[in-house]
């Protein structure tokens, strides 16, 4: 980091730059330019509703395509994804994005069965009830846990900060820990819920205490506030598109008037209030009004190495803390049996591993009992997530040696008879962003360094929440708060 004098003049002037002079995207709708950075789901989302909003918006991606983690593959008659399966039908920005991009007909609905989840446990896949007198008998919790669950309207409120792990157990009793909380929120986060910050990582149940002072009377207010709701309603069906998820992404980019840019890393960032944001590549300058860095958060830090700031030592703060943020490694392992070699009918969404059952492997997906036509018709398709908080021993596997332990691993909960015909790993090194302890002061404090930029926006799976739908919700609040900012000004 250069000392505050030398920093601000060389971000405030063009003079010496090397490179030609710095152009405007060469879009056609005349509004204000924006330069997003990064092709992933937040930044592809943030530059069509932009768009949509008569922005004049340029997408600068660093890998050879777009989507980030949203990859479909075809391989042999089959198709599965490198990241995310599926999305549920629950929030309206994503119902607004589909029907926007003319996507409507390319939605693709789960299966009936895919609505049921199974969970390991005394390596055997055990249904998660699905009614009140389901929970009830259900082997999942033993009796003494079952009973705990009753005291929670009792439990009184947390004074601070809590780990998920404290939260529920606090709340709900460790059975209900160990063998419901700890692998959904592994199966979101692929973490480790003694670190994640309840807070942070799972505000809606959080919520529900602050605002209820209790998780079951809240959900049962949650319920009946949705029945004496009036208006059209989403149905929280379970959805994809004909040809995957990054039929989405695809979709996007085609239909942005800029084409996305694509193996451009950008180098360095600059601002002045002469000339606004200049973006660098190589030997390409690009110029905007604003700018959205849409990327991990260890590039953020990278990234604004280069801007003007009042006070050096918070903005070095605020690098520090960005790269601070966690992103544990995960693999994805697709492999593909002989529908004779698996015992285990694969009759349901998937099943998640507790961390008890002393397993690398955090779950498995069933995409071919999930939607239709996703394996030939005598196989059987799965994905297997290994790694992220929990799972380290395997990730300084071989790929070979990875397979052999999942194989291993799921033998007693399928049944699995042989070798997969085929398998495809899938190893994202930085798969997915932590909200550990302290995140939400985290992120304030990096917005309070850059918030003396105007046009400078973050959105990404760092702080905007790491589902398909949190991204695709706060991506179109960000086009409508510039929209509101840019009114303000004139």
């Amino acid at each position: 980091m250069q000392d505050t004098d030398t920093h601000n003049t060389a971000s405030n002037s063009l003079e010496g730059m090397a490179g030609p002079i710095p152009q405007a995207p060469k879009g056609h709708s005349g509004g204000q330019q924006v330069i997003v950075i990064g092709a992933g789901i937040s930044g592809l989302c943030s530059a069509w509703f932009l768009q949509q909003q008569g922005y004049d918006v340029l997408v600068l991606e660093a890998g050879a395509c777009v989507g980030g983690n949203l990859q479909t593959v075809q391989r042999d008659g089959c198709q599965f994804e490198r990241g995310p399966n599926s999305f549920i039908n629950n929030r309206q920005a994503m119902a607004d994005l589909i029907k926007g991009a003319g996507l409507e007909e390319e939605i693709v609905l789960a299966n009936a069965a895919a609505h049921r989840r199974y969970i390991g446990k005394h390596g055997k896949l055990i249904a998660l009830p699905s009614k009140p007198l389901e929970a009830i008998t259900s082997k999942i919790l033993p009796w003494a846990g079952k009973l705990r669950v009753a005291k929670e309207p009792f439990v009184g409120q947390s004074a601070g900060e809590e780990t998920i792990a404290q939260f529920a157990t606090r709340r709900l009793g460790k059975d209900v820990f160990d063998w419901l909380i700890d692998p959904f929120i592994s199966g979101i986060y692929a973490g480790d819920p003694s670190k994640l910050s309840i807070q942070a990582a799972a505000p809606k149940l959080f919520a529900l205490e602050q605002q209820h002072g209790s998780l079951i009377k809240g959900a049962w207010a949650q319920i009946k506030a949705r029945r004496a709701a009036t208006g059209p309603k989403l149905d929280g069906a379970m959805m994809s598109f004909k040809s995957g998820l990054h039929q989405l992404m695809s979709t996007l980019a085609d239909q942005l008037l800029n084409p996305v840019q694509v193996n451009t890393q950008v180098e360095s960032v600059s601002y002045s209030q002469d000339h606004g944001y200049m973006v660098r590549s190589g030997d390409t300058i690009w110029q905007a009004e604003k700018l959205v860095m849409a990327v991990p958060a260890a590039q953020v830090a990278r990234l604004i190495e280069d801007l003007p700031t009042p006070n050096e030592p918070q903005l070095v703060a605020a690098q520090k803390q960005l790269r601070s943020i966690e992103y544990p490694a995960v693999a994805t392992i697709s492999l593909a049996f002989e529908k004779g070699q698996i015992q285990h009918p694969l009759d349901g969404f998937g099943a998640l591993i507790p961390s008890k059952e002393n397993k690398q492997t955090l779950g498995v997906l069933f995409p071919s009992s999930i939607f239709p036509d996703r394996a030939n018709a005598n196989q059987h398709i799965f994905t297997v997530f290994v790694g992220g908080g929990r799972g380290h021993q395997a990730m300084q596997l071989t790929p070979d040696e990875r397979l052999d332990l999942v194989l291993e691993e799921l033998h007693s909960y399928l049944g699995i008879d042989g070798q997969p015909l085929w398998s495809e790993e899938s190893y994202w090194p930085a798969a997915i962003p932590q909200y550990t302890l302290g995140h939400l002061q985290k992120v304030a404090e990096i917005d309070q360094a850059l918030a003396h930029l105007p046009g400078l926006y973050l959105r990404s799976n760092w702080r905007d929440g790491v589902a398909l739908g949190d991204c695709v919700e706060q991506a179109q609040a960000l086009a409508l708060q510039i929209v509101d900012e840019d009114v303000e000004d004139k």
